[in-house]
């Protein structure tokens, strides 16, 4: 199961939107936990002579998160506005050793083998082709180098499956697909790449989980298509109430996304 989708439609909204919401994201709660970002580099297990490429860096959080514990660091991704947020953001924290620059997960324009660890984190389900994506950052990591995914994942059930892509889908158009684990299995795979690490759990942005309101906000989600997704959240079968751990508070809605962490290694 893969996007079969158009690269330069799917890049034209992924520009829009996160032209758009980019500072947001430099605050949003979830991209921005620092534990959750320190266990990220743990698990990579860096060392101090690495050299780290992030792609679809968005705000810089992974990129600026490895930063201190590695030689350099490249933020890669394709919005010009997330760049300059990283870059921001790096100055803010007086990190010298962290460089930007744009292009596609599709193209990464840098030598065979140049890098120790790669990492792409809750992004990947805005690739217009991400068996390309990952075969790219397997090309671009040297031979006993890591390359770490963090991102949402789509159920094995394909009824459900359809809902959870049209819910993100909704939420935010520049939304491609959110993978099975058997699926981003053989992307790895496929791609050459040893899976040594599979760790599930799921994103969220506080104890309680994350915030619908702020959730559509953040992606500037028009009223319309605002008032469906609160719909299918209030009338939500057990299968999707289960999977997405929805809340109902009166008139909140708390929910918390599937997630997995990858290692995998060339």
């Amino acid at each position: 199961m893969t996007a079969n989708t158009s690269e330069p439609s799917v890049h034209e909204k992924v520009r829009q939107q996160f032209g758009a919401t980019a500072a947001a994201y430099s605050t949003s709660t979830g991209h921005a936990d620092r534990t959750a970002l320190a266990a990220l580099v743990a698990l990579a297990a860096p060392r101090t002579t690495d050299t780290v490429l992030d792609i679809a860096t968005g705000a810089g959080h992974t990129a600026l998160a490895f930063a201190p514990h590695v030689q350099r660091v490249v933020a890669y991704d394709l919005t010009e506005a997330m760049l300059a947020e990283t870059a921001k953001n790096a100055a803010q924290r007086g990190l010298t050793n962290v460089a930007t620059q744009q292009g596609p997960a599709e193209r990464l324009p840098f030598p065979d083998a140049e890098f120790d660890i790669v990492t792409v984190r809750l992004a990947s389900h805005h690739f217009a082709d991400n068996a390309t994506a990952v075969r790219e950052m397997a090309r671009v990591v040297r031979p006993g180098g890591k390359v770490v995914v963090v991102d949402n994942y789509g159920p094995e059930d394909d009824a459900l499956d359809t809902l959870f892509q049209h819910i993100e889908k909704t939420r935010d158009p520049s939304h491609v697909r959110g993978y099975r684990l058997s699926i981003w299995r053989k992307f790895l795979q496929n791609a050459g790449l040893t899976i040594e690490q599979e760790v599930t759990d799921h994103y969220s942005e506080s104890p309680r989980g994350m915030d619908f309101d702020d959730w559509v906000r953040r992606a500037r989600t028009p009223s319309d298509r605002v008032a469906e997704l609160r719909l299918i959240f209030t009338t939500a079968s057990l299968e999707l109430r289960d999977w997405l751990r929805i809340q109902i508070d009166g008139d909140s809605i708390w929910f918390r996304i599937p997630q997995v962490t990858l290692v995998a290694r060339r």
